[in-house]
């Protein structure tokens, strides 16, 4: 079971994880600030950001046109653009970026990314060589398929003229939520190797996360687990989330749906949250989590639901923040749900817990995001992949072992049907009819089989001596004996409180059928550690073959029992014996 100095080094290991995660978000470039001189683009980098060569500025009617921005007509209050600055746009604001390229190296492709998806609108403006406008639009309102580059993410290409200055614009349009991302300069080559490897890396996950919804619905299937079916529809939203949130299922998924597109996100993460309160919900239990904690779930899944359809019937800074703001305390309460289950103290329990945490920090990610605490960068881009990928082998792994224990308590149950609880042994009524269709073969197949009635001959004298706990396991132990020389076909019973038989399935020789009545015998006389010191088991044993050859019982197996029965008895007025042949 681990341990609280366990709990601690896995809470410390995650943590380093993040902030290694983390890292390449926090390496800022750390470049002047922009002056009049352009960025100059040659072989010595492959990557340039804009935060620090550029400039920015608000415009808050969003009335402002590209001719009136360029001509600076207006007092227009331009300022450096930082890197981690968050912008809150209204509805009609837009945000301006301006900045100066002179291109040295014109052996290969320039273009502009904005490193984040999920933006309402954004159009890149210049001037080409005869003075005309040229405009590249991307962005949630437009289907990905009618972008100036159809990517994850919203791409531009830079005009090639060699050791000539141009000046770009940027318009961003972005309600709601506040507006921040890494705009960067990359030469082609380098943009597409880094897509490569952002899609191998993205792909393994969404195959990971498919193979493990087909593996949750066969077990769902298997083992009629409702657990199973959550988790399925959890991974599942999982996936959609994150592939809406990271650009993907809007460039292979739906590239000409732009209303789903610039929705989507703002569906499906809640979507998720909601999904992933009840999933953990259904896996503790709320004997585990306590009935307050289960009346809070079935409480706030409607206000969810509510919530979610508000936001997008009447959509509104107020609406999301709201929202946001339920999602918060949906958080707090699955928290206490895990803290509750981890206390329970089950392994496999702890297991979920351990999987589920990394999920639960990194959506913090979005909240803070949301009420503009964040800004967006690497670690709130891929910090709930990193996180979905540490949880889904942890989780299942989990969910197996948990119905892997209620499958062995099923068994156990349906055994109970079968078997005598104390010795495990099988019933008397079971082996009556085994006996009968042993009979039944024995006499289509002209072979003989062989029944054993076995007797505790002290069983009543150690309940006398030493009670009634040594007598039970005096019957424990009689019962393994006779497992110990059963072969595979055949199958021993518990008949009566201190009686059990063997049925030995033919054919049978005389000699086998001495040796295992003589073997059980020999074995009971053997001192065990589990009873008290100088006691052993008298064991009797009636013997005969089967069916017997006068034909009289035929193939009444109670018959055969009585028989048996006899025979036992006749055998007890002799205290020197202890073997006794019917029939051979």
């Amino acid at each position: 079971m681990p341990s609280a100095s366990l709990w601690r080094r896995l809470s410390a290991a995650l943590g380093l994880c993040l902030a290694l995660f983390a890292s390449p978000a926090l390496a800022t470039d750390t470049a002047a600030p922009a002056s009049d001189e352009p960025i100059v683009l040659d072989q010595r980098r492959a990557t340039i950001p804009l935060a620090g060569r550029s400039l920015q500025l608000v415009d808050a009617s969003g009335a402002l046109g590209i001719e009136e921005i360029a001509s600076g007509q207006h007092a227009l209050s331009w300022h450096l653009h930082g890197a981690g600055d968050r912008v809150r746009l209204d509805d009609h604001a837009a945000l301006w970026l301006r900045f100066d390229v002179l291109m040295r190296n014109t052996d290969v492709h320039w273009e502009l990314e904005l490193a984040r998806s999920g933006t309402d609108a954004i159009e890149l403006y210049y001037r080409d060589r005869q003075g005309h406008w040229r405009v590249q639009r991307a962005g949630d309102r437009l289907a990905v398929r009618d972008w100036a580059n159809p990517d994850r993410y919203p791409v531009f290409s830079l005009d090639v003229r060699p050791d000539e200055t141009v000046r770009y614009w940027v318009r961003v349009e972005h309600a709601r939520v506040p507006f921040s991302g890494v705009f960067q300069l990359h030469d082609h080559n380098s943009l597409r190797e880094q897509r490569i490897h952002q899609q191998f890396g993205l792909g393994a996950y969404f195959g990971m996360a498919l193979l493990l919804t087909l593996v949750a619905l066969v077990n769902m299937v298997v083992f009629r687990d409702a657990a199973f079916a959550a988790y399925a529809l959890y991974i599942t939203l999982l996936g959609l989330s994150l592939a809406a949130s990271l650009g993907v299922a809007g460039q292979f998924l739906w590239p000409g749906l732009a209303r789903w597109n610039q929705e989507a996100e703002f569906i499906l993460l809640p979507l998720l949250g909601l999904v992933a309160m009840m999933f953990v919900r259904q896996v503790a239990q709320p004997r585990r989590i306590g009935r307050t904690l289960d009346r809070q779930c079935l409480l706030l899944a409607p206000l969810w639901l509510a919530g979610i359809v508000w936001d997008q019937l009447l959509p509104s800074p107020f609406s999301l923040q709201a929202l946001t703001a339920l999602v918060s305390v949906c958080m707090v309460v699955v928290a206490a749900m895990l803290w509750k289950a981890w206390r329970s103290g089950d392994i496999w329990i702890r297991w979920f817990v351990v999987g589920m945490l990394p999920m639960l920090v990194t959506a913090a990610l979005p909240v803070m995001r949301n009420f503009n605490l964040l800004s967006s960068g690497f670690l709130s881009q891929y910090g709930m992949v990193i996180a979905a990928a540490m949880e889904a082998p942890i989780l299942i792994y989990a969910l197996l072992q948990r119905s892997q224990l209620q499958h062995e308590a099923q068994v156990r149950a349906l055994a109970l049907e079968r078997t005598e609880p104390l010795t495990g042994l099988t019933h008397r009524p079971h082996f009556l009819q085994r006996l009968h269709d042993s009979l039944v073969r024995a006499e289509r197949y002209g072979h003989q089989g062989a029944v054993l009635l076995v007797h505790l001959d002290n069983h009543a004298e150690l309940n006398e001596r030493h009670g009634r706990e040594i007598a039970d396991r005096a019957l424990v132990i009689a019962a393994s004996q006779l497992r110990s020389v059963a072969r595979d076909v055949d199958i021993a019973a518990r008949v009566d409180d201190d009686s059990f038989a063997l049925l030995m399935e033919g054919p049978v020789k005389n000699e086998q059928v001495l040796h295992t009545a003589t073997s059980l015998v020999a074995n009971g006389l053997r001192p065990s550690p589990r009873l008290p010191a100088g006691t052993t088991l008298r064991l009797r044993v009636v013997a005969a073959l089967l069916p017997d050859a006068k034909g009289e019982l035929a193939q009444d197996a109670g018959a055969h029992l009585d028989w048996l029965r006899q025979g036992m008895l006749t055998l007890s007025e002799d205290p020197r014996k202890a073997i006794l042949r019917l029939n051979f």
